[in-house]
């Protein structure tokens, strides 16, 4: 495929995802829902209010099991002086532990808890109980159509990690 249309495909690919971004998972939104929804939420946002870098931190653990904290900072765009704090904090919270590498001792690995993984299961059903109600609105040819192209969206994503 020439230049020009790669060029266009990226365009349309950011517009779907500010598309995706404003109307599916506005930050505002989620923040109320998550604040107002499961009793997991609550008592862990009380107990430990997360920034977004502890999240995108979490969330690339969820994808990616046991990363270094090099690999991680590298990963998300995070400088590695801020790993340190970030990676105590998680692990303070009781979110993620902190192992050496059996390859080489040198390097610190970072996985999830099962706390992580429970925080995460309570996140996944809010989001997943917003967006029920809003594709209850879409037609049943919509909805078949939706799931026919996120199935195969999903599969090409996956190959541009």
């Amino acid at each position: 495929m020439d230049n020009n249309n790669i060029l266009k495909i990226a365009d349309s690919f950011l517009d779907f995802l500010f598309v995706l971004e404003n109307n599916i998972f506005r930050e505002s939104d989620l923040l109320k829902k998550f604040q107002n929804n499961s009793d997991i939420m609550k008592a862990y946002f009380e107990e430990c209010p997360m920034a977004p870098s502890h999240a995108k931190v979490i969330l690339y653990l969820m994808t990616s099991n046991s990363s270094s904290i090099s690999q991680i900072a590298s990963n998300l765009g995070i400088l590695k002086s801020n790993m340190t704090p970030i990676i105590d904090r998680l692990v303070e919270h009781g979110l993620v532990n902190k192992f050496p590498d059996p390859k080489d001792r040198r390097i610190l690995r970072v996985e999830l808890t099962d706390k992580a993984f429970e925080l995460f299961g309570a996140v996944k059903a809010i989001l997943k109980e917003s967006l029920v109600k809003k594709l209850s609105n879409l037609s049943e040819e919509e909805l078949t159509l939706l799931d026919e192209h996120t199935l195969k969206l999903s599969e090409i994503v996956k190959k541009l990690g």
